[in-house]
């Protein structure tokens, strides 16, 4: 029966110990898909932040310093090369994080200036050497809800929404 009980305690030792996760992945729901790597999801992290410097512009630095205490990365080089093999969770994480990036300068486009600094420290623009095309494909593709509820908001700074989009998603939108 001791031997029994021995093997069975093993056993299950070693199944949690095969169960744990210690790498680089993790899955997790982020609200309509499954993100399998973690980079994307330290970048999805700071979605609130953008809506968050519109509501209150004059906390940016406050909010950005606690941003990237908890997302645990400071500037986009933090997580960079921006890897082949995750560049569809990485490009949709960055473009609901542009979404939200529109979505609040329509709705404090004074705080523009602010949104942008902190968007090139966490999602960086194109010149980043790692930004594919196919990351900047998704990123468009995830940040077009936000561009479209953006323009019906606030259809007179056109050219601001222009100027982001050309700076982070590669393309204008006029």
């Amino acid at each position: 029966m001791r031997r029994i009980v021995t093997t069975l305690m093993a056993a299950c030792l070693l199944f949690f110990v095969a169960c744990s996760d210690e790498g680089d992945d993790v899955t997790i729901y982020n609200g309509d898909t499954f993100t399998s790597d973690y980079k994307a999801n330290q970048m999805y992290s700071t979605l609130s932040l953008y809506e968050s410097i519109a509501r209150q512009p004059e906390m940016a630095k406050e909010l950005i310093q606690a941003t990237a205490k908890l997302a645990q990365y400071d500037t986009i080089t933090a997580i960079t090369p921006l890897d082949k093999e995750a560049e569809v969770e990485r490009g949709t994480a960055r473009g609901k994080c542009l979404s939200a990036c529109f979505s609040a300068i329509a709705r404090q486009p004074e705080a523009y200036d602010n949104i942008v600094w902190a968007a090139e420290k966490f999602l960086g623009t194109t010149e980043i050497k790692s930004m594919s095309e196919k990351i900047l494909k998704y990123s468009r593709l995830y940040a077009l809800e936000g561009v479209t509820e953006s323009l019906a908001r606030q259809p007179e700074i056109m050219d601001v929404f222009d100027s982001f989009s050309m700076k982070f998603l590669g393309t204008g939108i006029k």
